[in-house]
């Protein structure tokens, strides 16, 4: 009777304990991980200038929770956390910046991008700031919304004399908050901020000559 008793109390723990486990992360273990590729590359527009300086693209910093290849999300206002069962191709940052450089080289309107350290020599660099990059529930929302910070400088070579500096935001609503849909919701937010980010470099520095 006493072994009976026992095996009922430990199935109850077992059961409290799967509830409990439920309510810490927003989105359930699953068996196996997605890897999603941001696609964010800004469609050329024709009102961009033409420069005849070369870019260099510095691998943007972000705090240590976004440098990674984790997908963040903030179920309340003093707590990160991450999707399970879902990450980046690349760390976060290695992926904006693969996406702006792309960015530029697609637009047409300037010769010579670069990552940096590739050995490319570069009359202008784009220093960048990752400051938010995450899914955000707030005042008792279903669906997050997803908000990207990234500040911005254009750095003049080899003076270091800063050109211009800029805040970029974004704040889209997904679909649903199913993980898809939130990635989604990502994708429109960096590209936004691409379109916006290399219209503003190019003008900034359009007054630069070789």
């Amino acid at each position: 009777m006493m072994f009976k008793w026992q095996t009922i109390k430990l199935a109850f723990v077992l059961i409290a304990l799967s509830a409990l486990s439920g309510c810490i992360t927003l989105i359930d273990e699953p068996a196996s991980t997605t890897t999603y590729a941001l696609q964010a590359d800004a469609k050329p527009d024709a009102t961009w200038p033409t420069v005849n300086w070369s870019l260099t693209v510095v691998r943007p910093n972000s705090n240590s929770f976004l440098d990674s290849n984790r997908i963040s999300v903030r179920p309340k206002a003093n707590e990160l956390q991450v999707y399970q069962g879902a990450n980046w191709l690349d760390s976060l940052p290695d992926v904006v910046q693969i996406n702006l450089v792309e960015s530029f080289e697609n637009s047409g309107k300037i010769s010579t991008v670069s990552r940096q350290n590739s050995g490319v020599p570069a009359d202008v660099a784009l220093l960048l700031d990752i400051r938010q990059f995450e899914a955000v529930y707030s005042n008792g929302q279903k669906i997050p919304k997803v908000v990207i910070q990234i500040h911005a400088k254009v750095v003049e070579y080899p003076s270091n004399r800063v050109i211009s500096s800029k805040t970029f935001s974004n704040e889209t609503i997904p679909a649903s908050k199913e993980i898809p849909d939130v990635v989604q919701a990502f994708e429109i937010g960096l590209t936004t901020i691409n379109q916006e980010m290399v219209g503003w470099t190019l003008s900034t520095g359009h007054g630069k000559t070789k």
